[in-house]
């Protein structure tokens, strides 16, 4: 099976998504979030902090392009789609962006202790949803709605359009 990476805003259920379709697949999840902090020993935050965000692009796009070529569902940052390097390689591969409307990020945000920055400058955060959709689509092979479904839902319809699109 080639790799299917996952796109979308924060909350989008990306990550709980992967680990759902890697079980109904019984393939790998790699994220590459995770995947610069266990490479460059530091966290998101403190890279930011001390780099700058272009460095974090390079370096999340060195973790993008050595991701497994197969059996794998990569998650990726919400962000990944802020490189035109990453734009152009994502858009060779199998990539499905969970589309997730405004009110359904806060919804599932509002409450999420792991997410302490969520609650700050959510007007910014809404405006940043608006400007990454374009680039969502444009790195896209595939869309799906995630509204009012879980993520066992989500899973079982990306495994019917991938099966449909054989």
């Amino acid at each position: 099976m080639e790799s299917i990476y996952l796109i979308g805003f924060m909350g989008s259920g990306k990550t709980t998504v992967a680990h759902e379709l890697a079980k109904r697949c019984g393939a790998a999840v790699q994220d590459t979030d995770r995947m610069v902090e266990i490479n460059y020993e530091l966290s998101i935050k403190e890279i930011f902090a001390a780099f700058g965000e272009d460095t974090f692009r390079a370096y999340e796009h060195q973790m993008l392009i050595n991701t497994n070529p197969a059996n794998t569902i990569v998650s990726t940052g919400g962000g990944i789609i802020e490189s035109q390097q990453n734009i152009n390689w994502l858009s060779t591969h199998q990539v499905i962006y969970l589309k997730t409307s405004w009110s359904e990020i806060v919804r599932r945000l509002q409450h999420d202790k792991n997410r302490p920055i969520w609650n700050d400058q959510t007007k910014d955060k809404l405006a940043l949803l608006n400007a990454r959709e374009e680039k969502y689509l444009q790195a896209s092979k595939y869309v799906i709605q995630t509204d009012e479904k879980n993520p066992k839902e989500i899973a079982n319809e990306i495994v019917r359009l991938i099966r449909i699109n054989k």
